[in-house]
């Protein structure tokens, strides 16, 4: 059975990739750099927007606002390169993502806000921590003001959205994080069993 055609337009778009088998998707805290290296040299290249990214162990989750079609292009280089580095750094051969990487698009500001309090959450979820702000390998912190390990997100898109004062940007966000009301729906089971899993 053929694959269904990703929607790859311009848009905010939540991304998921984990490794193959359930297997680590970052064997130590050198893998997580060295992804986040790749990154933020395929946003520089692709003219990308990092909105929030949360790394777990056997998968990520990211969203990305993309100007045009080059998502794929994107995924696919950022992919290739860390799974090349990631098997040299662990003596290993083979693929290492599982499947091709999941994602979505934003319809509109209410699902934008939706994923970016999923993507936050995933920490919480997986019980690696009480408070999302408290996971080091997720940019929620430094979005809120608290943190400054990845200087290269932008959550302005979300913080418009929910009109946040520009004094008080973890206020708003966190807001968001915390409101049980605001519900995600992830249809496809692939990432449902990813989400909570570490």
């Amino acid at each position: 059975m053929p694959r269904r055609p990703r929607d790859t337009s311009a848009g905010v778009h939540h991304v998921v990739v984990g490794a193959t088998g359930g297997a680590r998707y970052f064997g130590d805290d050198a893998d997580r750099l060295t992804w986040i290296r790749l990154l933020v040299n395929t946003l520089e290249h692709f003219d990308w927007t990092c909105v929030i990214l949360c790394q777990l162990t056997t998968h990520l989750h990211a969203l990305f606002e993309i100007p045009d079609e080059s998502l794929p292009q994107g995924m696919h280089k950022l992919n290739m390169a860390y799974g090349k580095r990631f098997n040299d750094h662990h003596g290993r051969f083979g693929n290492l993502v599982r499947s091709r990487y999941w994602s979505k698009r934003m319809k509109d500001e209410r699902h934008l806000l939706a994923a970016f309090r999923y993507v936050a959450r995933n920490p919480t979820r997986a019980g690696i921590c009480e408070r999302a702000e408290d996971w080091q390998w997720s940019s929620f912190a430094t979005s809120c003001g608290l943190a400054r390990t990845f200087p290269f997100v932008d959550a302005s898109l979300v913080l418009g959205t929910l009109h946040a004062e520009p004094s008080a940007p973890g206020e708003a966000l966190i807001g968001l994080v915390r409101d049980p009301h605001v519900r995600y729906q992830v249809p496809d089971g692939w990432v449902r069993d990813l989400s909570v899993t570490t």
